[in-house]
């Protein structure tokens, strides 16, 4: 098939009014608009959505790609790239779309030059369907700043994967997200289907999406996707397991051919777009994904901890090396920097590149300098780094309110809590959700005490030795592992609670981190959550600062 050219505009009113909505800012309603009216001209709808995402920040992408050409191939014959793949792209996953060979090789020439121009990327499979779908609507210089917005997205944003260890995260995160969302179909599969060999096939979910599911319906997947980000990619692969279920399910042609490939059959004869079916599904939103996502990293961890010796590789797992992927504003590093794990004795920590974090020059603190969020930022997750952070509260200019910290702060995941004493003790928690979940309720329809997940640490700031200044102490989780084990604590998952009167973290014989409801006074103990000591020389404290960055805005 020869690329089809869409000429921008031509009298498309919605694609009028979502350019509208988006130069107003209101996002909510560009998504609703294109979720209910997909637009004629998927063009003029892609380019309007990556000139929201950049707007603020132009770059001359159509310069840096055609230099890049000329660098990676010594002229500009696309044919010179035909089949000529980056080793972070699958060589067995190459979809082309109907593109004609002239196009095909366009596309291997785009991949290859954003890998050229991004080295950090080890492993991204859908880089190369993303490129091919592009194609098909924009020209080689725009699909390329497509791509490039997809690896280095704005902040609240994530698209595709870049390592692979994110990649396996991926894919096994969509079964336990039908478990939770889809629950009723997925009863009926599974009483036909082994459930080892329904997790083999979801786990190739991502596939459904970009390689077996008609063009047209993948194409309309890609306006909605470029707009609000992965996500979208959940809700299609969700919506074709419904469709499936209903329409395509026969118990007698799965077992005689396999779920695998009656799966693979059916994805011809789709006539309903599987995104409206997963627009559907209600409750479903970014949060969960997230939520879903660290669960599934924190259960193959414990796997990966056990198989490979226990506490000490758990220790080291916590410690996850930042690599520079979609750092777009950065600041450097030292070469080498000092750091505690619980009480132990300070350890040289591996170096790290100096695009390793995104850059947090803007982050006006009173509590900690540059150097110590510096610091801090090689204790957090590495998925995190690549996240622009965010002063969401400050009890310096927001006040000592608990109701204004939690409009401040609670529609953010994760957030880091800073707090000085008036001591001038320093220390802190990393919140792996939101403090909107204080208000979640459980089976019995009663507000849960605890929420959180083992993501979540606690730290403090100590004196250091020579010039590099305090040091930063993390006290992890202690109970990785041992749910695995079958030796799980409740005492040891007391990760966060709030309510209108305090907020805590940490818990079990006592309480890591308590402020009271006016954010004056707290109070640090040892817990078994953490097993940490108290955090400050006092245990009963009296607050001078209270702070929340903020990463994931979930608002949406």
């Amino acid at each position: 098939m020869v690329e089809k050219e869409v000429v921008p505009g031509g009298g498309d009113t919605t694609l009028q009014q979502l350019q509208t909505f988006l130069e107003q800012g209101k996002l909510k309603e560009a998504k609703t608009l294109l979720r209910s009216q997909p637009t004629k001209d998927i063009a003029g709808t892609w380019k309007a959505i990556l000139e929201h995402h950049t707007r603020g920040s132009p770059v001359d992408t159509a310069t840096i790609y055609w230099d890049t050409v000329d660098t990676c191939f010594g002229g500009r014959d696309p044919m010179d790239s035909l089949d000529k793949i980056p080793s972070c792209v699958e060589s067995s996953h190459t979809p082309d779309y109907a593109h004609n060979k002239q196009t095909r090789a366009e596309v291997c020439r785009l991949v290859t030059c954003l890998a050229y121009n991004c080295p950090d990327i080890t492993y991204s499979p859908l880089i190369f369907p993303c490129a091919a779908i592009l194609r098909r609507h924009l020209s080689e210089e725009d699909s390329y700043a497509a791509l490039s917005i997809l690896v280095e997205p704005p902040r609240g944003f994530q698209f595709l994967t870049q390592s692979r260890k994110s990649w396996e995260i991926l894919c096994q995160t969509f079964y336990p997200l039908a478990q939770k969302f889809i629950k009723k179909q997925l009863t009926r599969l599974e009483a036909v289907v082994d459930k080892n060999e329904m997790q083999s096939v979801f786990a190739n979910w991502p596939w459904w999406v970009f390689e077996n599911a008609p063009v047209k319906f993948i194409e309309t997947m890609f306006s909605s996707f470029l707009l609000e980000g992965n996500k979208i990619l959940y809700r299609f692969a969700l919506g074709i397991v419904k469709a499936y279920a209903k329409h395509n399910f026969d118990a007698s042609s799965i077992k005689e051919e396999g779920f695998h490939k009656s799966m693979k059959n059916s994805f011809s004869s789709l006539q309903v777009d599987p995104l409206q079916i997963g627009f559907k599904i209600a409750r479903f939103s970014r949060a969960d994904v997230s939520k879903m996502t660290l669960r599934v990293e924190m259960e193959l961890k414990s796997v990966a901890n056990i198989e490979s010796g226990g506490v000490g590789a758990r220790r080291r797992s916590n410690l996850e090396l930042i690599t520079p992927d979609a750092a777009n504003d950065i600041v450097a590093l030292s070469d080498t920097l000092s750091y505690k794990q619980g009480m132990s004795t300070p350890q040289p920590k591996p170096k790290t590149s100096t695009a390793s974090v995104f850059s947090i020059h803007h982050l006006k603190s009173e509590i900690v300098n540059k150097n110590d969020l510096q610091k801090l930022w090689q204790l957090l997750p590495e998925r995190i780094t690549m996240i622009k952070p965010k002063l969401v509260f400050s009890s310096n200019t927001d006040g000592t309110s608990l109701r204004t910290f939690y409009l401040k702060s609670e529609y953010y995941e994760p957030t880091i809590l800073l707090i000085k004493t008036r001591d001038g003790d320093v220390f802190g928690a990393y919140c792996s959700s939101t403090w909107r979940e204080r208000n979640e309720k459980d089976e019995r329809g009663l507000k849960q005490m605890y929420f959180g997940t083992g993501e979540t640490f606690l730290f403090r700031f100590v004196p250091g030795r020579g010039e590099d200044g305090e040091e930063v102490v993390k006290y992890v989780w202690v109970g990785e592992g041992k749910e695995m084990e079958g030796r799980g604590d409740r005492a040891e998952q007391l990760f966060m609670s709030a309510d209108d009167t305090m907020i805590s973290v940490g818990g079990g014989e006592g309480t890591g981190i308590f402020l009271d409801g006016n954010l004056e006074y707290g109070r640090t103990e040892t817990c078994k959550t953490f097993q940490n000591p108290p955090l400050a020389r006092n245990k009963d404290f009296s607050i001078s600062v209270v702070e929340v960055i903020g990463f994931n805005d979930t608002k949406w």
